[in-house]
């Protein structure tokens, strides 16, 4: 199992801090070079591929992925010519709930909330696991592009490579942190 750590989008970043960093385009170019580079060898030998929040997969996946705009669709249609197929991974109710939850603890700090969507954010991993432990069959190779927050589960016969230059969701931690010390001067 290649495991990539979703690279936020530009319009995320900007839900998520005040400001985007001056360097977040070079940052995404260079996190998304390194994944195509390290990716080749493996092109016509993935069979599998999962994505965090795809509820739907084949071709109805394929248009999801599409209409998100993200720069790893590119990279899952190139792994779905070759072979590879594209699983549903999530639950759609346990996606609406996290983005509830999510949307209200944005709105305001509350401890109930944050466990709640921690537990949500649980219950999707869970379900993330079970879902590749019932496709992924021996020999399989799949690839999942999954938010660095989930815990998935794997049995122990499933090998998993984290592929990233960068842990994403260091770099946007680093800068929030960052605003926040530009805030306190």
């Amino acid at each position: 199992m290649i495991y990539v750590p979703r690279m936020y989008k530009k319009d995320e970043f900007e839900k998520l801090t005040s400001e985007i960093p001056e360097d977040f385009e070079a940052r995404s170019e260079e996190f998304w070079n390194y994944i195509e580079s390290k990716l080749k060898p493996f092109v016509g030998h993935i069979h599998k591929v999962y994505y965090e929040s795809l509820y739907k997969g084949s071709e109805e996946g394929m248009k999801i992925l599409n209409s998100l705009n993200n720069r790893d669709y590119s990279i899952i249609k190139e792994l779905v010519e070759k072979g590879a197929k594209l699983q549903a991974t999530e639950d759609r109710l346990l996606v609406l709930e996290a983005q509830a939850w999510l949307e209200q603890a944005r709105s305001k700090l509350d401890t109930i909330i944050k466990e709640m969507y921690d537990k949500c954010i649980g219950d999707r991993s869970k379900h993330i696991s079970n879902v590749i432990n019932q496709t992924l069959k021996n020999n399989e190779i799949g690839i999942i592009f999954i938010e660095s927050s989930y815990k998935l589960n794997l049995p122990e016969d499933i090998r998993v490579i984290r592929m990233c230059p960068f842990e994403p969701s260091d770099y946007l931690n680093i800068w929030i942190q960052k605003l926040k010390l530009k805030a306190n001067l």
